[in-house]
């Protein structure tokens, strides 16, 4: 966590109901993210950008930011385009970025770490300088992928990187946030404000982050109408949660 000054709290990767694996609607997320003490939010559905622009609309508040987004999967991996008001139809990397450019948005690689590995992001940062801004902490990473972004992104020397929950249910929304100085009402105030960003994020314990990715794989089945495999995932949801208590406090013990 870095200590450099900011007033403005903002969590860079929040889903709502049109992202497959997640229950929040609109609303729900604009007054839970608000209840938690956060200024603004990043909507970034996965590969729709029909839930931000609800967001969008849905936001009453003169005090509260909703950015539109959406969180593209790629042939490489997912990138997020910022500040995006309308779908992205492109499905190859570079494709995705330049379209995102093409419409006025700027570019914000998720959880480097978890989709490609330290090696490998250090190459993509070197293939793809037009990569605008990076996620450093990332919502879901464990302890060790921590301490390796963190290495990572001093190697590379990084300017200016944001974290993000990865927030699909109201418990998650601003755990991990990035306090600005100012509200980034556009994208090159945020490219710009980006440079003093304070990073509140620690490693979350194994059994609150687990459960998040299940309850998703849940709402994902559900939604699906692939109520076997929800019915799977019930019944074995308190026999894992079980064994993830169980290892936790070993852990803890030795």
């Amino acid at each position: 966590m870095s200590t450099i000054g900011g007033t403005f709290a903002i969590d860079f990767h929040v889903h709502t109901s049109f992202s497959y694996d997640c229950p929040m609607p609109p609303k729900l997320v604009i007054e839970a993210a608000r209840r938690r003490g956060l200024d603004g939010i990043a909507i970034t559905d996965h590969d729709t950008v029909a839930g931000a622009l609800a967001t969008v609309d849905a936001n009453r508040h003169s005090d509260f930011l909703v950015i539109p987004g959406i969180e593209v999967k790629s042939d490489l991996g997912d990138i997020i385009g910022l500040y995006v008001g309308s779908q992205i139809r492109s499905h190859r990397f570079a494709d995705v970025i330049r379209e995102i450019h093409d419409i006025g948005g700027i570019t914000y690689l998720p959880h480097p770490i978890r989709t490609f590995g330290a090696e490998r992001t250090k190459e993509i940062h070197t293939e793809h300088p037009d990569i605008d801004l990076w996620e450093l902490y990332y919502g879901r990473y464990e302890k060790a992928e921590f301490v390796q972004a963190r290495e990572v992104f001093d190697a590379l020397g990084i300017v200016g990187p944001l974290c993000g929950s990865d927030a699909h249910f109201p418990w998650d929304i601003g755990v991990f946030r990035t306090v600005l100085a100012d509200l980034p009402g556009d994208p090159q105030k945020l490219l710009a404000l980006s440079r003093g960003a304070e990073l509140w994020a620690q490693p979350r314990g194994e059994i609150a982050r687990s459960a998040g990715i299940t309850l998703g794989a849940m709402t994902k089945a559900f939604k699906r109408g692939d109520y076997a495999k929800f019915g799977r995932f019930l019944v074995a949801l308190p026999w894992k949660a079980a064994k993830k208590s169980a290892r936790t406090i070993l852990r803890r013990s030795q």
